[in-house]
């Protein structure tokens, strides 16, 4: 599943449903919680569900973020949103291994198909990322919710990239790549600065972020953009895994190109960027590097 961007909307803003709809993001977040005051949480379930049952999505995932474990609106927001067609539910506050299992217990009790967005945004849900990374099979996604870990952690939540924000976002992203789940940048607070979300998403694909959490329209085209391969990304991977075929026939475990070795994680590397070439469209399905440049050189292993 390619998620470059995820969207949050109100879960109460039904004007602001269709605007989600036509963003373009790869998720749209229908938002029960944060954005939701406690006397409209009912009526933006049911806002939510019935916007789900309309589909419409397009290439779009329907995903909900609902109420936290242990608070009094999530076990009914899981059943109520699973059982409408969200095709994702993001667990916020997730830090306990027990309340995902709980959740996944529930969604197969349901019999649906809905996998679980866990949000690491405090303090101990950071620490035990890789636990709850592991949690469950339906565990697609680690995201880090940057504003609630700042706030616990009593620092302004303005700099995600410095101190101890910056340290927290490292640890998600390579809990994420341990567990073998998609790892999902914080959201940028400054919706009116296009410079400074680029240069966060950015910062962000150094870290080993595959998707952003955007607040506002205007960001999802910038996420699809800077987390969709290049051209130039997608020929060189091409490329790398040509060469590779070739250096293996031969018998080999490493080879150059362009005057560089070459070996087995720069390669698992350049066929990741071959896969989501391929999920964003750019490449068909079928496509196989099928000959070896002229500048690819075999490259005998060191003895």
């Amino acid at each position: 599943m390619l998620r470059r961007s995820l969207l949050f909307v109100p879960g109460i803003a039904k004007a602001r449903f269709d605007k989600a709809r036509a963003s373009g993001a790869d998720t749209i977040l229908f938002d029960l919680e944060d954005s939701v005051p406690p006397d409209a949480k009912q009526a933006a379930r049911e806002h939510v569900c019935a916007t789900l049952g309309e589909g419409g999505f397009g290439d779009s995932e329907p995903a909900v973020r609902i109420n936290a474990p242990g608070t009094p609106h999530h076990d009914a927001d899981l059943r109520a949103v699973a059982a409408a067609g969200a095709r994702a539910i993001m667990v916020p506050k997730s830090e306990r291994v027990e309340d995902l299992r709980a959740a996944a217990a529930t969604l197969d009790a349901l019999e649906v198909e809905s996998r679980i967005l866990a949000l690491l945004e405090t303090p101990r849900g950071v620490v035990r990322a890789l636990e709850v990374g592991e949690a469950t099979p339906r565990v697609d996604a680690l995201c880090f919710g940057h504003a609630d870990f700042a706030l616990e952690m009593g620092v302004p939540a303005d700099d995600p990239g410095s101190g101890v924000l910056f340290h927290a976002r490292c640890s998600v992203a390579m809990a994420a790549r341990a567990c073998d789940v998609q790892p999902v940048d914080n959201v940028c607070l400054a919706v009116r600065d296009e410079q400074a979300f680029r240069d966060d998403v950015r910062l962000g694909i150094q870290l080993g972020f595959e998707g952003k959490l955007c607040i506002h329209p205007s960001q999802v085209a910038i996420a699809n953009e800077l987390y969709t391969p290049t051209p130039e990304q997608v020929e060189y991977a091409d490329r790398v895994v040509s060469g590779w075929q070739t250096a293996r026939s031969e018998g080999l475990g490493v080879f150059t190109l362009d005057g560089k070795m070459v070996d087995a994680p720069l390669v698992r590397a350049q066929e990741r960027i071959l896969a989501r070439a391929r999920r964003a469209g750019l490449i068909a399905e079928s496509t196989r590097a099928e000959t070896t440049p002229a500048s690819v050189k075999s490259l005998e292993a060191p003895k």
